[in-house]
């Protein structure tokens, strides 16, 4: 039997319904450096399709597994409950899911103990491959220590909880706690606890592989699918500028920028919301989140004129006779004649490199030609996962016209960020544009010339 007082790190797993995941998983726990001195705490949040036994098989061969059984209350109180059972000096969370990375755990607690820091926040990858937070910006050139968070403003947007190290003593001190029966209880835990700790260790090493779901059942997959994510995430944007607030002008700011950045793909979705979602019962307090958030804030969220134009509605309180009647996307022009090239609108951040870059029509494909760059005259580039990648593979890794409601996933840029995904957008007129917000600069034009894709669906 293991002695509880050799634990030197706990690992909470939330379960529910996963049992075509656990396998994997669990041999990846069973892998992890260290294993033998790790509390596995596994909760079994009432599944239903086999999942409690996969775990009890497991708690049955190692004797530091345990596992808790409760009534299905949401993975917080699942966390929740895991926390009371701790008996290590640092805790980490991990959903099942997902893949540990062998070392991943025992790299962040030896981080945690070199400084004694309160978080570690460690590198992650997506599988499959694809672009993944404001964040990533700070990963790529080495471990750092973070004892100004305002020095590191883009570090908010990391509010998961599985990339991270908590010191136990830290956490009781600040009485952290998951909030229950909602969703992004990670941010609930995470943006505060990384607002509170003395220092914060960023190990530059992915500990952890995030998994999305092939069939599109995870929570971020359904993100803006999901009525009661609108309020949810309003509640949580609230929460942080109130918290904000208690921690001085410059923390503030911080909590504006993470809930004007959160909140803007649901502002933008809302004239097509879920249709059981009570749009009129959210929006006075839509109305007092975009209140509380500055103009130059705001502005620095903004892709095109419709974001604006929402944006300015919410902070007037005249969001809801913008929703009535709203401007058209874009100026509706007739459809370009077949192989007739146009000029390409760009975001006013990117700027041409020669001659204007144009588009055309080429049976369903849309053909591209010129060069462009962000317009204080750096270039492209990406982190993802800790590495540079170059351009060509950004293009053809991030085509993936699934995974957006309006147009063919391509790339977006601007000075001093990470990279998210751009789109190709055709409105119903017939006129293209290029949205090429966010990304890390590297030196190099990106060349258009000879790029086609397929053309965007039909939005629905």
């Amino acid at each position: 039997m293991t002695d509880p007082s050799s634990y030197d790190v706990a690992l909470i797993v939330p379960c529910f319904d996963v049992a075509g995941y656990l396998p994997r998983f669990l041999a990846s726990v069973a892998a992890l450096d260290g294993f033998d001195r790790t509390q596995v705490i596994l909760v079994d949040d009432g599944s239903t399709d086999g999942t409690r036994d996969l775990l009890a098989a497991f708690a049955d061969r190692h004797p530091q597994a345990e596992l808790i059984t409760q009534p299905n209350a949401g993975p917080g109180a699942a966390r929740n409950r895991g926390l009371r059972e701790v008996r290590a000096a640092h805790v980490a969370f991990a959903d099942a899911d997902d893949v540990m990375v062998p070392d991943g755990l025992s790299a962040m607690l030896a981080s945690a103990r070199g400084n004694d820091a309160d978080v570690v926040v460690a590198d992650f990858t997506n599988v499959p491959l694809r672009p993944y937070g404001r964040w990533k910006r700070y990963f790529g050139d080495g471990d750092r220590c973070v004892e100004d968070i305002t020095a590191y403003p883009d570090l908010v947007f990391s509010a998961s909880v599985w990339n991270k190290l908590f010191s136990v003593p830290f956490l009781r001190r600040t009485r952290a706690a998951f909030p229950e029966g909602v969703l992004f209880e990670d941010a609930w835990f995470s943006i505060p606890a990384l607002l509170s700790a003395r220092r914060v260790n960023l190990l530059d090493r992915p500990v952890y592989l995030y998994r999305q779901r092939g069939d599109g059942s995870s929570i971020m997959d359904s993100l803006r699918n999901n009525a009661g994510n609108y309020r949810d995430h309003l509640d949580l944007d609230l929460h942080l500028l109130d918290l904000g607030t208690r921690h001085g002008p410059e923390v503030r700011r911080l909590m504006e920028r993470y809930a004007a950045f959160t909140y803007l793909g649901f502002l933008r979705r809302l004239p097509a919301a879920p249709p059981e979602l009570d749009v009129a019962a959210l929006l006075p307090d839509v109305g007092r989140l975009y209140g509380g958030i500055r103009d130059d804030v705001l502005r620095e969220f903004v892709t095109g004129r419709r974001d604006a134009e929402l944006q300015a509605a919410a902070k007037s309180g005249r969001l809801g006779d913008w929703l009535a009647d709203p401007w058209p996307l874009l100026p509706e022009g007739g459809r370009p004649a077949d192989r007739a090239w146009r000029e390409l609108p760009l975001n006013p951040a990117v700027a041409a490199h020669g001659d204007p870059p144009r588009y055309r029509l080429n049976g369903d494909r849309v053909e591209l030609t010129g060069s462009v760059a962000p317009a204080d005259g750096g270039g492209f580039g990406s982190r993802w996962t800790s590495s540079t990648t170059p351009v060509s593979a950004v293009l053809d890794t991030a085509v993936s016209p699934a995974r957006t409601h309006r147009g063919v996933a391509l790339l977006q840029t601007l000075p001093a960020s990470t990279v998210n995904v751009a789109t190709l957008q055709i409105s119903e007129g017939g006129v293209l544009a290029l949205s090429l917000p966010r990304m890390e600069v590297l030196p190099g034009w990106v060349d258009l010339s000879a790029m086609t894709w397929p053309l965007p669906e039909p939005a629905p």
